[in-house]
């Protein structure tokens, strides 16, 4: 069981990790809960009762809190448009949300999270550290400066601490990773790492043909340019 959020909602992570996972829960609920006809079948449902399916559907108890709803479908409203989405699984959230947690093991939940928003359903995909560091921070795309992120995340902007970071998802969290004379880094959830290397050379090898073929038609005009203005 997931809880599907927009990654607007990990903003504020580093500075209220409770808040932000409330914030993705009441989304959530009120996500489940917000078309009546598509889950009960009929219009006139009253709030109580779409919190009531919703926690039914999630396994929760919430004592029927109807400021969840509003709260939720506020969130919605304010991003639903424009964010991609994630997931964070049942248990993941209850741990993270009971359980203390150091900032080393908040910003490794956030990595894990903004990898799989950006890798979504896809094999594999590559990404920038950038990129990466964007979606950590609740950005739908990359920044073109590390200035443009909040200072929490910026802490972690350096290869140091990226690389504690990588080196922690694969070791704990099932991610495969590689960059080897690449720009940006491979990664997959679903590919062993012999896999991903074979994709990530095998459109290494394509890129480079492509370079050669347009370096080899640029000399070829430049050439032909140079034959049709010497003189007769």
């Amino acid at each position: 069981m997931y809880f599907n959020f927009p990654v607007a909602l990990l903003s504020v992570f580093m500075r209220d990790h409770e808040y932000a996972l409330r914030s993705i829960l009441e989304y959530a609920i009120y996500e489940r809960c917000k078309d009546p006809i598509e889950v009960f079948g009929y219009l006139d449902v009253s709030e109580e009762e779409r919190i009531s399916e919703a926690e039914k559907y999630f396994g929760l108890s919430i004592g029927g809190d109807i400021d969840v709803f509003g709260s939720g479908k506020t969130l919605y409203l304010n991003y639903s448009e424009g964010y991609p989405m994630v997931g964070i699984s049942r248990k993941m959230w209850f741990d993270y949300f009971k359980n203390h947690k150091t900032d080393f093991e908040k910003i490794s939940l956030l990595g894990f999270l903004a990898i799989k928003s950006i890798v979504q359903n896809k094999t594999y995909c590559k990404v920038t550290n950038r990129f990466w560091l964007s979606r950590m921070d609740g950005k739908a795309k990359s920044i073109s400066d590390n200035s443009e992120l909040s200072k929490e995340i910026q802490e972690y902007s350096n290869r140091w601490q990226l690389t504690k970071i990588k080196d922690e998802l694969i070791l704990n969290w099932g991610l495969t990773h590689y960059s080897r004379y690449t720009r940006g880094f491979y990664v997959s959830f679903k590919l062993s790492l012999e896999d991903l290397i074979y994709q990530a050379e095998k459109k290494r090898k394509s890129t480079l043909l492509k370079q050669k073929k347009f370096a080899e038609k640029v000399a070829l005009n430049r050439v032909l340019d140079r034959i049709k203005n010497e003189p007769p």
